[in-house]
């Protein structure tokens, strides 16, 4: 048997593993290039990946944007034609960042505007009356900030897994970089598992395109969650939204076109699974809005979850001025907001108060009924209003606590529709982002890397703790464990253990009894239960260990190989920084059991 103690102290008394290069980037890529996780790259001003060129990013990899002034802010942008391959995993994102990130939990929530952002353009269509545009955030004398065009299939390439944090710039009153923008992005691209942290704009816009999205988290960004324009016709699917108690706009601006309103093809996404928590319904933040449908977007959404904003849920405007807008989108049925939950606003709980429908033309008449009121609490809509849609906790600090996922019993995991079945859409029977077990954000964002998750949503199964997805690469160091124990019957033994550092880590808790047995130790616990704390709260729990990824980790860490079968117990989290208990007990009886902390690298 290989002890665990001698494991961890090797890990802790180890000398640091050797860096790569910091590699500075300050020209455009006009040739298919890789970059490595090996290296650190600093993006020093504009660099575009060109027409015909792929820039590929290797999972792990970091990339981070020097300080320089708005108007000439540190971006990457994938011009039309050129593609990015940055196919980042749970286990290693890609970030983006600013250069004075020292990936340590340095910068927070209130660092934003410390370089540019990412922007993908394409050749998808627009509704400009041009056709195509020079995107926002780039000046216009930048001939490659162009996108638009006709092919609606465009394909820029793979984002996936990828964190952006500390972002933004403003050149002008809407001329923003935004975390991530997305220029005519054709449906051919793929973008999943994105994450926006602390953007001086907002989390992520879309000009147009047709590009679908699935699994987006924008973290306290300055301006809106969720903005869409030009003509935007992409699916979208599980998004978070969380404001910050002092800044962040409306949860989704929603637009339908500038140059004309009227211009086709009409925005028309289509949007399941939102998770959108405004800045707190008594926040000093007025700005923090629910959803504005406007300049004559039409759109839908189903299965989503608005609550804890300071001002109104919905805004649907009438423009008297425009021969089109969004009024007459709702009248033509091509917007429906339908399955929803509306929980607690700032506005008030009345219905007029909650749903808005404003003329925004100056001096144009008062629309004849609330229209927006009246479509969303039809019996037809089966949304729900007033409703505290339950979850399991909300906090917007670094303490480790926030935890979107659903209560037992929640409204949420009633009345949810079923999406189109198309290839896109994923069916569910619950509202929002997330159901009552598992957080598919907690390993790879900086929400769950830096400790604003609940270490509870880093199960990945129903609680029982036995599948995890390991944060490799953590700094943070386990003060470890490793101690044989001889329970009475009806006896609790009470270890515990503590991470230090500044970043999530992942362990492997065993309890054995029966595995003791397997190696001639006798009188063993016949059944262990293991439960796992941090203070007063249980954050996982296991009785019978199962599955295959405890059996690869037990051999990764050097541990002895339990029996297939047996009743030992098995708990695989990732965790934040911090002190944990363990409860451990026989089920069925006393005797010994030896109980083992394995970090995880």
């Amino acid at each position: 048997m290989k002890h665990p103690f001698l494991k961890l102290l090797a890990a802790l008394v180890a000398p640091a593993a050797l860096f790569g290069a910091d590699v500075t980037v300050n020209a455009n890529i006009t040739s298919n290039r890789t970059w490595t996780k090996s290296n650190t790259y600093i993006i020093d001003g504009r660099v575009f990946v060109t027409d015909g060129v792929t820039l590929t990013v290797e999972p792990g990899t970091v990339i981070k944007g020097k300080v320089r002034s708005a108007q000439d802010a540190s971006a990457l942008v994938i011009a039309r034609g050129g593609k990015i391959n940055a196919s980042g995993t749970a286990a290693e994102p890609i970030i983006f960042t600013a250069e004075a990130d020292n990936l340590n939990g340095n910068l927070g929530q209130n660092d934003r505007g410390l370089w540019g952002g990412v922007v993908i353009l394409g050749r998808a269509r627009i509704n400009t009356a041009a056709g195509t545009g020079n995107i926002e955030g780039i000046p216009t004398t930048e001939p490659l900030g162009l996108y638009g065009g006709t092919d609606d299939a465009d394909n820029s390439g793979v984002f996936r897994y990828v964190s952006i944090r500390h972002a933004g710039s403003l050149l002008g009153p809407n001329n923003e970089l935004n975390g991530l923008t997305m220029g005519a992005v054709g449906s051919g691209t793929t973008i999943e598992y994105v994450e926006v942290f602390a953007n001086a704009d907002d989390g992520f816009e879309w000009f147009g395109g047709t590009v679908n999205c699935k699994y987006l988290v924008s973290a306290f960004n300055d301006d809106d969650g969720f903005d869409w324009d030009e003509g935007f016709r992409g699916k979208l699917q599980f998004l978070f939204l969380i404001q910050d108690p002092a800044v962040g706009n409306q949860a989704f601006e929603s637009d339908g076109g500038t140059t004309p309103e009227d211009g086709a093809p009409y925005a028309m996404p289509t949007v399941y699974n939102v998770t959108a928590i405004g800045s707190g319904a008594t926040a000093t933040n007025a700005l923090s809005l629910g959803p504005i449908f406007r300049d004559n977007t039409g759109g839908k959404i189903h299965n989503s979850i608005f609550h804890d904003f300071r001002g109104y849920a919905f805004r649907i405007e009438t423009e008297s001025a425009q021969a089109q807008d969004s009024a007459k989108r709702l009248a033509a049925g091509d917007v429906v907001i339908a399955n929803n939950i509306f929980g607690t606003f700032g506005a008030g709980t009345a219905a007029t108060s909650l749903f808005l429908a404003p003329n925004v033309t100056a001096g144009g008449p008062a629309p004849a009924t609330n229209y927006t009121a009246d479509h969303i609490t039809a019996a037809a809509q089966a949304n729900r209003i007033n409703t505290d849609p339950q979850f399991v906790a909300v906090d917007r600090t670094k303490g480790g606590l926030l935890d979107p996922r659903l209560r037992a019993g929640s409204p949420a995991l009633q009345l949810a529709a079923t999406p189109p079945n198309d290839g896109f859409f994923t069916a569910t029977n619950y509202l929002g982002a997330f159901t009552t077990s598992g957080n598919w954000a907690y390993a790879w964002t900086k929400l769950g890397r830096d400790g604003y998750f609940s270490a509870a949503s880093a199960l990945s199964d129903t609680g029982s703790g036995t599948t995890v997805t390991v944060n490799s690469g953590s700094t943070s160091k386990l003060s470890n464990l490793s101690t044989r124990l001889t329970l009475p019957v009806g006896g609790v033994a009470f270890p515990g253990f503590y991470i230090n550092g500044t970043q999530s880590q992942t362990v492997m808790i065993r309890a054995v009894g029966p595995g003791l047995a397997a190696l001639g130790v006798g009188n063993v616990v016949a059944d262990p239960v293991i439960e796992l704390y941090r203070g007063s709260e249980k954050i996982g729990e296991n009785d019978d260990w199962s599955g295959t990824q405890a059996v690869q980790l037990a051999v990764q860490v050097g541990a002895f190989a339990l029996t297939a079968g047996s009743k030992d117990a098995v708990i695989l989290a990732t965790l934040p920084p911090g002190a944990y208990t363990l409860q451990v007990r026989g089920k069925t009886g006393g005797g010994e059991v030896i109980v083992e902390v394995y970090e995880i690298d």
